[in-house]
């Protein structure tokens, strides 16, 4: 989860690139920050605990660098756990996980090594170093080659000025070029207006970033044609405006991502992958986090569209029941970044199966992407704030469109809802309407330690999404459930006072709804109603009632979370955090 960066500067000073690439890198950890530089055969470093501002006065001369910034996971976050690691000549950066790391440093202090941190990370600098007899490239390469787990890792060596050496395995790597340079860096975004043209790395690869040139070789050292595809363009670093927090713009920025979103999908041809999905006995969905609720809401329309059953699976416990899925299956798998690691686990899988594999990211030459038969693009652009908002909008719009394609194969005519998918954009603006209501809302319960979100059928999803946000940014504990499972056993923690915060954006189920609004207010609790329905809100015995745009009921997810997004945020302000930096959280989760 963590960032690394690498370059090799054209005209003898990377440190601005690296410091810039570190500050758009800050999504994937923040727990501290680090650089290493090469100038004249003599490796300086600067880390820190923090992110990228505690490097902000710091400066070290040199050619060629790495970066990196750090999501903790062996050792505390700290200034002696911070990335870059040294051993003998050599300096390195490291993304994933060393599984064996236990066994080889206690091998290695046998041999007579210190070791100044508590990461698994410094055991391979200090492979590297021992591997070392004056091939910088076959150096990494043994040293990788002792390693289980997952790494990209980028290594500066002291006999060689102008070069940065990079190896991968099961961990995101980007190779980049550009006017004024040559970089590899973990995330495509992180080097958009940067790099004219890039290539991913592939597992079992190595990169050397040598003067201006950047040349790819296996692990028997032998030299890869690779070809580099240009760059999408465009920043990854935004500013905020007049906005508090990367999260409250990416909010607002909804509307315009889901109009470009539905603009590229329509240029599109989803023949192949609509004819796979109209075919299929059975379609599987896999995802992690705020991706998986999209898959939840996928399955909801693609089940009335089909008339198959769509199973949803975690990411990370698909791979337990890989032997289910058959080669006449599809997969359907969602992720953000395109780097996810259980995501890409499951569909390599999958693929391995025979199976079909229709991805949906926000990176185009992501991993996932790759890998994918069939890859459906979103439009969010960069999202910067760790809480995913626009890009579940963006996802549900896309998942919304196959379902929606898969049917007209199958049928030979569009379902109703298709039609309106143009409209989600402006629907989604509307929803901004509501935000008075919300703040009110947040302002009285900012002091509570515990909620629900109560929905029925798609409005479920919905509600597990709402209260996720809540968790992730706010860090009150809340629990999304289906509005008929509150009276077996959920209600035991209703009290007075107990906040539940329900959606109804199914008339036909607005009843069987309002009987659990009833069973908490009984026992005094307090209900926030959602409804885009005025009879719903006026018979409701809520003691909050907002009126929320009316979308068809198979597209409502994309817009009646809008609220409970913007909720989530002014919670999350309100007890005094950063919604843009949530404790112990990154943004791509590219470890297992």
């Amino acid at each position: 989860m963590c960032g690394i960066i690498g370059c090799v500067q054209r005209g003898g000073d990377c440190w601005p690139r690296v410091y810039d690439g570190l500050k758009r890198l800050e999504y994937r950890g923040y727990d501290s920050v680090g650089v290493a530089v090469l100038d004249q055969n003599a490796i300086g470093i600067r880390k820190k605990k923090g992110g990228a501002d505690a490097l902000a006065d710091a400066y070290l001369k040199g050619g060629a660098g790495i970066g990196h910034t750090r999501w903790a996971t062996h050792g505390a976050p700290s200034d002696e756990n911070a990335h870059p690691h040294a051993a003998g000549k050599f300096a390195l950066v490291h993304n994933g996980i060393v599984e064996n790391f236990a066994a080889l440093k206690e091998e290695l202090v046998a041999a007579g090594e210190v070791f100044l941190s508590e990461t698994d990370s410094e055991v391979i600098v200090k492979l590297i170093s021992r591997a070392y007899t004056g091939d910088f490239l076959r150096a990494v390469r043994d040293g990788c080659a002792r390693l289980e787990g997952s790494y990209a890792i980028a290594v500066l060596c002291e006999d060689f000025p102008d070069t940065v050496v990079c190896a991968k395995c099961k961990s995101p790597l980007v190779a980049g070029t550009g006017a004024d340079g040559v970089y590899v860096c973990s995330d495509i975004p992180a080097l958009s207006g940067v790099c004219g043209s890039i290539c991913p790395a592939s597992d079992g690869e190595l990169i050397c970033l040598v003067g201006q040139r950047v040349l790819f070789y296996d692990f028997n050292l032998n030299a890869i044609d690779k070809t580099f595809t240009p760059s999408d363009g465009g920043s990854a670093v935004r500013e905020r405006g007049a906005f508090t927090s990367y999260m409250e713009e990416e909010i607002a920025d909804i509307p315009r991502a889901l109009s470009d979103t539905y603009a590229a999908l329509k240029g599109m041809d989803f023949t192949a992958c609509a004819r796979k999905l109209a075919a299929a006995e059975r379609i599987f969905a896999v995802a992690c986090g705020t991706a998986f609720h999209s898959t939840l809401a996928f399955r909801f329309v693609a089940e009335k569209c089909l008339g198959v059953p769509v199973i949803c699976e975690r990411a990370s416990e698909f791979r337990y029941k890989t032997r289910l899925i058959q080669k006449d299956d599809v997969l359907v798998a969602v992720s953000q970044s395109g780097e996810t690691a259980d995501t890409a686990e499951a569909v390599k899988r999958a693929k391995a199966a025979g199976a079909y594999v229709v991805s949906v990211t926000n990176v185009r030459h992501s991993t996932i992407a790759a890998l994918s038969d069939t890859n459906v693009p979103m439009r969010a652009n960069a999202e910067i704030a760790v809480a995913a908002t626009k890009s579940y909008n963006c996802q549900l719009m896309c998942l919304f469109t196959l379902a929606a394609e898969a049917c007209c194969k199958k049928t030979g005519v569009y379902p109703s809802f298709y039609y309106d998918l143009p409209a989600l954009s402006f629907a989604a603006r509307e929803a901004f309407s509501c935000f008075p209501e919300v703040d009110a809302l947040a302002s009285r319960l900012k002091e509570k330690s515990a909620m629900y979100f109560l929905g029925r059928d798609a409005d479920f999803v919905t509600a597990v999404e709402g209260a996720l946000k809540v968790k992730e940014i706010a860090y009150v504990f809340s629990e999304g459930y289906p509005a008929g499972e509150l009276k077996h056993g959920t209600l035991a923690l209703v009290e007075k006072g107990f906040p539940v915060i329900a959606i109804v954006t199914q008339k036909s189920l607005a009843k069987k709804t309002e009987n659990a609004v009833a069973e908490v207010i009984a026992r005094g609790g307090y209900v926030a109603l959602f409804s885009p329905f005025e009879s719903v809100l006026k018979e409701s015995a809520a003691q909050f009632c907002c009126k929320i745009p009316a979308v068809r009921e198979e597209l409502a997810g994309a817009v009646s979370v809008i609220p409970l997004q913007y909720f989530a945020l002014r919670m999350c302000q309100l007890r005094g955090h950063d919604p843009d930096k949530p404790r112990n959280l990154a943004k791509s989760v590219t470890v297992e």
